[in-house]
């Protein structure tokens, strides 16, 4: 039995991946910001669905904005199971448009969930994970870490800002025989979307609004017509959690064939090149790869 924390479990990637390990026989608590507001539906929805199925799945607050917050949540994950083994860091949000039209708030306003959040939550998980010397940090990052696209600028910045962060830890924790790793994602049928936020500027939007118009209709078309699931991305975490210490893989590509190899081919030259200049660096041996 695994003792995982999730944030960002009231929907999307979040919620299928928590539901999924507790009803593999895992003690899971899941994040939710704001449960007795705009989350409150979706914390009596998992609390029911604990009980009826008899399965160890429990709501904690954790509002990722808030080192405080991530804080009490690790607190509270270890005071009733007295470990922790996993880490999801899944809540996120997307600010899609033009790049000139956003201000610098908006720009730190999508860093603070996507980047600080999961930076939050592993800097309080991290102190007891090194102490038990095992576990994992698992990333929900995004294809676009490695392609960007137009009009996703803001989220793939914060998304390779991520990955940057998973790759550091990855070295950097290995010593102490913790983990960190991270899944690339497609875009798939989630609710992410409907909660994007708009650049604010109308004016700065509006030069833009024919390319940022057919853009969105050409892509909308597209996962109309083959909408993916997220469940194989929740499968794919699950299978992360799961894995035996040692055999998993920095980056786990979850999406259509034709991307998956893409992304890989990039993946797979960022190592060898990781390995060449660290080598030229003097520093090799303090790389795990």
């Amino acid at each position: 039995m695994t003792v995982a924390l999730a944030s960002g479990a009231s929907t999307g990637f979040g919620r299928l991946t928590v539901e999924a390990l507790a009803r593999r026989g895992h003690q899971v608590f899941a994040g939710l910001r704001d449960i007795g507001g705009r989350n409150e539906k979706a914390a009596a929805e998992l609390a029911a669905i604990a009980a009826a199925e008899a399965i160890d799945l429990r709501v904690v607050e954790l509002d990722v904005t808030d080192q405080a917050s991530a804080d009490r949540a690790v607190a509270a994950v270890i005071d009733a199971a007295g470990r922790i083994d996993a880490v999801v860091n899944n809540a996120g949000m997307i600010f899609p448009g033009p790049v000139e039209a956003f201000t610098a708030e908006e720009a730190q306003r999508q860093f603070d969930v996507n980047v600080f959040g999961a930076l939050r939550v592993s800097r309080a998980a991290l102190p007891w994970l090194r102490r038990q010397g095992s576990g994992v940090l698992i990333q929900v990052g995004s294809t676009s870490s490695r392609v960007t696209i137009p009009y996703s600028g803001l989220y793939a910045a914060s998304k390779a800002a991520l990955a940057g962060l998973t790759e550091a830890w990855h070295h950097e924790l290995a010593p102490f025989g913790v983990e960190s790793v991270i899944v690339d994602a497609a875009p798939h049928s989630t609710n992410i979307g409907v909660n994007a936020v708009m650049p604010a500027d109308a004016a700065r939007m509006g030069a833009y609004a024919e390319g940022f118009g057919g853009f969105v209709a050409a892509l909308s078309e597209r996962q109309t017509q083959a909408p993916a699931d997220p469940r194989v991305v929740s499968d794919a975490i699950v299978a992360l959690v799961e894995s035996p210490a040692g055999e998993r893989p920095l980056r786990t590509v979850v999406a259509p064939a034709s991307q998956r190899d893409a992304i890989r081919s990039v993946n797979t030259a960022a190592t060898e090149a990781a390995r060449a200049v660290s080598a030229d660096m003097g520093v090799a041996a303090f790389l795990a790869l």
